[in-house]
């Protein structure tokens, strides 16, 4: 005589065999109905369930999720993600489960809130729905939660990754720095595609403050040494024409990742290095015409009038890139005696 299964695992066996069977024919939107059941049947057991669950939880819930992508690419409704919005807020309330337990933090399902964190974040930024990703930083502020360093450290490159790349879209460079940095850090080596990813958000980060990667270090990534190689060359060169040519071929590029605008202001990088060679050429004068610096645009084939160059020569001393004055009367840069030309860090990523 069989013996049933106790609840829930009873009818998470059944949901799951209906999901496995549904989405071996191809039937992803049945197979989305039947992996919710096993989702949400877990769920209804979570209060009674301590630590031992959280691998079981790990499993349905990201399964949810793939299986959401299949049948949301499978579906009618094209560039709608309908069943990806369902499964986020039926994940959303395995991530409550965790981040509200009020058990002994050693059996506290607390422990798996970055991994639900992950898996929601990952949706959120597949849905363009990033201030989703604010309210999961607010409940995980208001909690009594362990440090991030007591959590896997697959779960704390993934929180980090996903946080600095929330700080890089709003434009909050050095927390996007320091947190892609940490990740960076974290990632193990065999991780290499983790590690591509953090670089393509981090790369430009660095590149808006001077930081070009040493090449060797580049070179351990083939298409990223493929993309930046050359705009990093041109930033070196001072040949601002060069960086501008090298960004409109890689521009679609860039602009997938979502980091085109941040590469172009690194060319304010490449004119200012232009600009100290005019200095150095001139035995260090602090005295210089505007127009020899057209004459150097001139040399890297930019066209541009003497009022545009003192335009540009006005923005480089505005981002601190050049410590000095402008005599408009005179037609001259007056440069710092102390360091006219701050230095730019160079060091590997």
């Amino acid at each position: 005589m069989c013996k049933r299964l106790d609840a829930p695992w009873d009818d998470m066996t059944a949901s799951h065999i209906r999901a496995a069977l549904y989405f071996d024919q191809g039937a992803y939107l049945e197979a989305f109905d039947a992996q919710k059941e096993v989702v949400q049947s877990f769920q209804r057991s979570m209060p009674s369930l301590t630590r031992w669950c959280l691998p079981i939880l790990y499993v349905i819930n990201n399964d949810l999720r793939n299986i959401a992508l299949k049948a949301d690419e499978d579906s009618t409704l094209t560039g709608q993600r309908k069943k990806l919005e369902e499964a986020a807020n039926i994940i959303s309330k395995s991530f409550t489960y965790c981040i509200t337990d009020r058990g002994v933090m050693s059996k506290s399902k607390k422990h798996g809130t970055y991994r639900m964190i992950g898996i929601l974040f990952r949706i959120y930024f597949k849905l363009k729905q990033r201030n989703l990703c604010k309210n999961i930083l607010r409940a995980l502020k208001a909690a009594e939660m362990p440090p991030l360093q007591s959590f896997p450290k697959s779960d704390r490159v993934t929180f980090r990754f996903y946080l600095g790349k929330l700080y890089f879209l709003e434009e909050d460079y050095p927390k996007a720095e320091n947190e892609l940095s940490l990740a960076f850090r974290e990632c193990t080596k065999a991780s290499q595609r983790n590690k591509e990813l953090i670089l393509e958000i981090l790369l430009p980060i660095r590149l808006m403050h001077g930081v070009v990667p040493k090449p060797e270090a580049l070179a351990r990534f083939p298409r990223l040494e493929q993309l930046y190689g050359p705009l990093t060359a041109a930033m070196k060169r001072g040949n601002v024409r060069e960086f501008d040519e090298c960004l409109v071929t890689s521009e679609q590029e860039l602009i997938r990742q979502g980091t085109y605008l941040a590469v172009e202001k690194a060319q304010s990088i490449a004119m200012r290095q232009l600009f100290r060679k005019v200095f150095i050429i001139l035995d260090s004068n602090t005295r210089i015409p505007i127009a020899l610096f057209k004459k150097a645009l001139d040399f890297v084939g930019m066209d541009v009038g003497v009022e545009e160059c003192e335009w540009m020569l006005a923005t480089m001393i505005y981002k601190g890139y050049i410590k000095g004055y402008l005599s408009h009367e005179k037609s001259f840069l007056v440069l710092s005696k102390a360091d006219p030309f701050p230095a730019i860090n160079s060091s590997s990523v």
